[in-house]
């Protein structure tokens, strides 16, 4: 496992900006936007982020993931999503103890709207969990919307 080494499953602007911003922090960033791609590069990876809501990837990709342990996996989406995702790995021998580690929704409450933004959320919340900082204003801890200032169907949802 290489100590700097990041994990994005999935496409689209998100994605696109956490490569980016991950290398400024020191990381080495690979996507993967196949499960096979991700369950290849899961040996050599301290974190993961899904950026895809593609149910085919997504939640196989997180299985996967949750397997690995890797120090810290992030999943995007909306709490439906994630519900959605939840469901599919506890049919599929996934526990609820596994479940309990995914940040999901990823990041910090920062209000984030658009991809660079909603980046540098999941950025946040990765490094304040790998320095054992308390993150208090999780997404994954809330019950509200999380785009509060948007209407439904104005935030932005990744292809990949």
């Amino acid at each position: 496992m290489e100590s700097d080494a990041l994990l994005v499953v999935g496409a689209g602007p998100v994605a696109e900006a956490l490569g980016p911003m991950a290398e400024l922090l020191g990381w080495r960033t690979t996507v993967a936007t196949t499960v096979e791609e991700a369950t290849a590069a899961l040996p050599s990876v301290r974190a993961v982020v899904v950026t895809s809501h593609d149910p085919e990837v997504d939640a196989p990709a997180l299985a996967a993931a949750l397997a690995a342990r890797p120090d810290y996996i992030g999943a995007m989406g909306s709490r439906g999503r994630q519900a959605q995702r939840r469901e599919w790995m506890l049919a599929h021998g996934v526990t609820e103890d596994d479940l309990a580690v995914v940040h999901g929704p990823a990041g910090l409450d920062i209000g984030a709207n658009t991809p660079a933004e909603i980046a540098l959320s999941i950025l946040a919340e990765l490094v304040a969990t790998l320095r054992g900082a308390a993150a208090t204003a999780s997404l994954k801890d809330g019950s509200g919307p999380l785009h509060p200032d948007l209407a439904p169907g104005e935030t932005f949802t990744p292809d990949g």
